[in-house]
């Protein structure tokens, strides 16, 4: 089809019936295909952001975009017409172009279904405006549950909406606020606003937080069995995924940190985006894109261990020595990747100064595990070789302090100005040492170890192929 036939085609495009869900769509190749709500809208937000490759006209790239952005409009709009209800569209009155009440109402609709089978019973009302974002304030009907199990608590839908380039103050407000909600402790939940879930498109974020023993009736796992199911993408387009592990492979690191955050943003349960992109910002030393992949990847995914590893060397790259060993701590069960733990859990502890702790667990972790990680296997034979020195230096001082207790007895001024020189210089070498040990794991870019796991990066199950 040449280039007026298809933008007249484009013209004669009617976005204002109101479509039945699941929806049904024709992709390129011919073949009819249904899609839910969320993945219709992620299925044209690829192609708008696919268009400059797909098309090299510039009318026809303009018309592909503007095509995707009215269905989005229209599958937002027919969604809140069938599944809607009317204190949501309150969403809606500041900025009536991008119709986040279907998003909202959609969110709601899984996060509290196991709270209530009706949203609509919920009080919904607005808050505050910020820069960034709006709140709205929910509670559920008065009395939740049976007479005897009656739950109490509210909740907070915070509702950001995103520039349409790919990066924007509101979209890393929205991450920035995901990461400090990922600190609160599950166990203050009765008194603290918590993380319950959070959503995201091209254009827009969603943070549901709570609190009150409400929360407890809330169950991602739900989320997760709605979220991930499987659709068709558009098949001329490369997988983002794949596309990240070539450009990873050809040494194109800053590429293909963007093709994997590309990937778990168009698809939140994609465990593999989150694992690649916290493996190539920590080889590229971006420590904020890392801490952002491995946060937004654990909760998506929680109690994953490669995930917690990565977020454990996320802290450690911080400073974060003691918040990193308890996390390291969390995982219980991942047999493959031991070794690994063993090691990042030694250097935690040593960097804390708990050293013999620490170069016990050094010594578990066996340099054979790292078949396919071998900078692992190098990083382990220098931490015990830089141990060995320091142990090394720190018994030349306790010859040199034997040898100059010696001279004193026996009246010897230079022997005992050697003793006293071997007293002064241990705490001298200690903290010369271990500044340089923390260097390797904290310091500069060039002068860190490498301490991510490439090996998590060749399946997209929980296993880690390290042996």
């Amino acid at each position: 089809m040449d280039k007026s036939n298809k933008i007249r085609k484009y013209q004669r495009k009617d976005y204002t019936a109101v479509v039945e869900f699941p929806v049904e769509i024709i992709g390129r190749d011919g073949v009819v295909r249904k899609y839910s709500f969320e993945e219709s809208i992620r299925l044209y937000q690829r192609r708008i952001a696919s268009a400059d490759l797909r098309y090299r006209d510039q009318d026809l790239i303009k018309a592909e975009k503007s095509h995707c952005l009215h269905r989005i409009d229209q599958l937002r709009r027919s969604f809140f017409a069938h599944y809607g209800w009317p204190s949501v569209q309150v969403v809606d009155e500041d900025d009536h172009s991008t119709f986040l009440a279907a998003e909202v109402a959609a969110f709601l609709k899984r996060c509290l279904s196991s709270v209530d089978p009706d949203p609509e019973s919920f009080t919904f009302s607005k808050l505050e405006t910020s820069e960034h974002y709006r709140v709205f304030y929910v509670q559920p009907p008065s009395a939740v549950g049976t007479s005897d199990a009656v739950v109490e608590g509210h909740f907070l839908l915070y509702v950001f909406r995103f520039d349409r380039g790919t990066r924007s103050s509101a979209r890393e407000s929205f991450f920035d606020m995901i990461k400090v909600l990922d600190g609160v402790q599950l166990s203050s939940r009765s008194s603290v606003e918590s993380l319950v879930a959070f959503f995201h498109t091209h254009d827009c974020g969603l943070i549901l937080t709570g609190s009150g023993s409400v929360v407890e009736r809330v169950h991602e796992a739900d989320l997760e069995s709605i979220d991930a199911l499987s659709w068709a993408p558009d098949p001329s387009v490369l997988d983002p995924v794949e596309q990240g592990m070539r450009l990873l492979a050809q040494g194109r690191l800053e590429a293909s940190l963007k093709a994997f955050v590309d990937a778990y943003t168009a698809q939140n349960f994609r465990r593999v985006a989150y694992l690649g992109a916290a493996v190539v910002a920590d080889q590229l030393s971006f420590d904020d894109e890392a801490e952002t992949a491995t946060v937004m990847g654990s909760q998506y995914f929680p109690g994953d261990p490669a995930l917690i590893y990565h977020r454990a060397l996320n802290l450690l790259r911080q400073g974060r020595f003691e918040s990193a060993y308890e996390s390291l701590e969390r995982i219980s069960d991942w047999p493959n990747g031991r070794s690994a733990v063993e090691f990042l859990s030694g250097l935690a502890l040593v960097a804390q100064g708990r050293l013999l702790a620490g170069q016990k667990r050094l010594r578990s972790a066996r340099g054979m595990a790292f078949r396919l990680d071998p900078h692992l296997a190098k990083g382990v034979r220098w931490v015990r070789a830089q141990i060995w020195a320091r142990d090394l230096l720190l018994a030349a001082g306790g010859l040199v302090f034997i040898t100059g207790v010696i001279g004193a007895y026996r009246g010897t001024v230079w022997q005992i100005g050697l003793s006293l020189l071997a007293v002064c210089s241990w705490p001298m070498i200690f903290k010369s040492w271990k500044r340089q040990f923390i260097l390797q794991i904290s310091g500069p870019a060039d002068r860190r170890m490498r301490l991510s796991s490439s090996a998590v990066l060749l399946s997209e199950d929980n296993s880690h192929p390290l042996q």
